[in-house]
């Protein structure tokens, strides 16, 4: 909902009027709608966010919410247009109270409008014994870039709902590059993915004897020296309390309350924070090759192949495990001693690839001349925070042998080349054949004729095949020609079949109901739109619906129903499993359909 008395007009005598506002209900470190609303407009202004950083402000997509009206009174034709288009950010309160979001600057068509201030109360949800959040570091002391794995650990003992995690170290990008980990710590469980911060993150989820354990992790790379505080992580939920109607569907998002039966309530879980003190990497010793790589490395190479002529092309692959692969970066093979005076290195590179654990790189080297004998070693310089000191790994040298290559003349390749006539040989005008005294031997004229060779059966059979292959070849894809834009066109106009048809084959009371019926969704926006519908989360798909759909109810509930099912996994030890029924969200898909514009 959004606060009333929104609206501050702009200049005396101007059209467009901006204005700002929030949802009603606003609970610290969990992110809230900020509304911009452009009256007179029906598309987007470029805002000055610059004001809100306080808030972590994430743009969030927009919509044109335009309306155009015919009535007809009396024979007389009367148009209404109204244009309006909102712009949606989202901001966190880090703090409990009262706070104003001061105005901002919205650009349209080279005037400048402002918003007015919006004034908000931000609550502190409750705590429950059912909801406990652990987080740990690998270590609290490390150098300048080395890896830490956050980990974070939640138990649930109770039902819970929607969700949201607030990690403010994760957004501090002076302090940390984050990376994703491998995969979740532990083993065991199942896989499960859901949003984290403006990303998403892929959890283990395992069932113990009294609750429910969500487990994750991400990298911590710091970039500055000294001691950093790491703020308490939280999470806040909605905590199913009890059952209002026994008899109501808890996902039938067409009853009077979205929740259905269940009544929830919004409660926290804070883990306790950290400080990590991070040292500088010592000056002493730092190899003039090192390139920021801290941790545990090594480095082997392969050449394929081994025995060649001077210039064939030699394909090296250079193979490097570590802790982090990201930072890992092509070793500069021009600088190491034997490889530019005895390899011809190509500027050609291809992109490296992360296979089994390990960095590869491919690079195409030849060898000058016949005495190369071998590849040399490869180094790698990194830190070692083991041994507090850098350290070089190599790969080992790979034997080669090389051939020399006799140097053809161009006379000689193309055969023009004369020979020397001998005393055993004849040269007279008549050709070779004067030199033949057998009377036996008879020669035959071997010259190539275009003509012969039509009418050879032999050269015949040669021509047609191919002629014949290429032209049903061509009769084939023909007849089954289809373009990437048909088949984009098909893909968006069978999406809503699709998703219907594959709802309707769903039971609602198995346990991966609500998997099956999320996989569902993704798909049909991911159909719809042409987008991969693995990678989308409910927050892409609010933002790609938002603007293509006319009713924004319709995009909220579809929302609200993949973001049910995905939540639904985090259920709790002990709670019930309330079934999503398939034909509400058919109808829920149906109403969106029939809105995209």
């Amino acid at each position: 909902m959004i606060v009333s008395g929104m609206f501050a007009a702009g200049a005396q005598g101007q059209a467009v009027r901006v204005g700002a506002g929030v949802q009603k209900e606003i609970y610290v470190n969990e992110p809230f709608q900020y509304y911009i609303v452009l009256e007179g407009c029906d598309k987007a202004g470029e805002v000055n966010v610059e004001p809100l950083q306080k808030w972590s402000p994430r743009y969030a997509g927009g919509q044109d919410r335009s309306s155009h009206s015919v009535t007809i009174i009396n024979n007389k034709r009367t148009e209404k247009v109204e244009k309006r288009y909102i712009m949606v950010y989202q901001l966190t309160s880090s703090q409990a109270g009262a706070a104003t979001i001061p105005p901002v600057t919205v650009e349209f068509e080279g005037q400048t409008y402002r918003t007015n201030p919006v004034n908000i109360n931000a609550l502190k949800p409750m705590t429950n014994e059912g909801l406990r959040l652990e987080m740990s570091l690998s270590q609290t002391d490390c150098y300048l870039g080395q890896p830490i794995i956050m980990t974070i650990r939640w138990y649930i003992a109770v039902e819970v709902g929607d969700f949201s995690f607030s990690i403010p170290y994760l957004r501090d990008t002076d302090n940390f590059i984050v990376e994703d980990t491998a995969e979740p710590p532990g083993s065991g469980g199942k896989l499960v993915r859901f949003e984290l911060e403006d990303n998403s993150v892929i959890a283990r989820q395992q069932q113990g004897n009294n609750n429910l354990l969500v487990t994750f992790s991400k990298i911590l790379i710091p970039q500055r020296a000294g001691t950093i505080q790491l703020a308490a992580p939280s999470v806040i939920c909605q905590v199913a309390m009890r059952s209002s109607r026994n008899q109501r569907d808890p996902f039938n998002f067409f009853d009077d309350s979205f929740f259905g039966r269940k009544e929830y309530k919004r409660y926290s879980a804070h883990a306790q924070g950290a400080i990590l003190n991070v040292k500088e990497l010592p000056q002493e010793g730092r190899p003039s090759d090192f390139n920021g790589l801290v941790g545990s490395y090594k480095i082997t190479t392969s050449a394929v192949p081994t025995e060649v002529n001077v210039g064939d092309p030699i394909t090296l692959t250079i193979a490097v495990k570590g802790e982090l692969l990201k930072a890992v970066q092509m070793p500069n093979l021009k600088a190491i001693p034997g490889f530019t005076d005895n390899f011809k290195i190509a500027t050609e590179q291809s992109s490296p690839r992360v296979v089994a654990g390990q960095k590869e790189f491919t690079q195409t080297v030849r060898a000058k001349n016949n005495q190369v004998k071998e590849i040399p070693a490869i180094p790698l310089s990194y830190f070692d925070v083991t041994k507090g000191k850098y350290d070089t790994a190599f790969s080992e040298p790979i034997a080669l042998e090389v051939a020399a290559t006799k140097k053809v003349t161009a006379q000689q390749a193309e055969g023009w080349e004369r020979i020397k006539p001998t005393s055993e040989i004849e040269a007279l005008r008549q050709g070779i054949a004067a030199n033949i005294t057998d009377q036996q031997i008879l020669l035959k004229n071997a010259e190539f004729s275009l003509g012969a060779a039509f009418r050879h059966p032999g050269y015949m059979v040669l021509w047609a095949v191919p002629l014949l292959i290429f032209a049903g070849s061509a009769v084939f894809r023909l007849v089954n020609r289809d373009d990437p834009k048909r088949r984009q066109a098909r893909r968006r106009s069978q999406a809503r079949r699709k998703a219907v048809r594959g709802l309707g084959q769903i039971d609602a009371q198995k346990e991966t109901a609500p998997e099956e019926t999320a996989e569902i969704l993704r798909e049909y926006v991911g159909d719809r739109f042409d987008r991969t519908a693995q990678s989308l989360t409910a927050r892409d798909c609010r933002e790609i619906l938002g603007p293509a759909c006319k009713d924004s109810r319709v995009v909220e509930q579809f929302c609200r129903v993949l973001e049910q099912c995905e939540q639904s996994r985090f259920a709790g030890a002990g709670a019930g499993n309330a079934a999503i029924e398939p034909r509400d969200t058919v109808k829920i898909i149906n109403q969106l359909d029939k809105n995209i514009k």
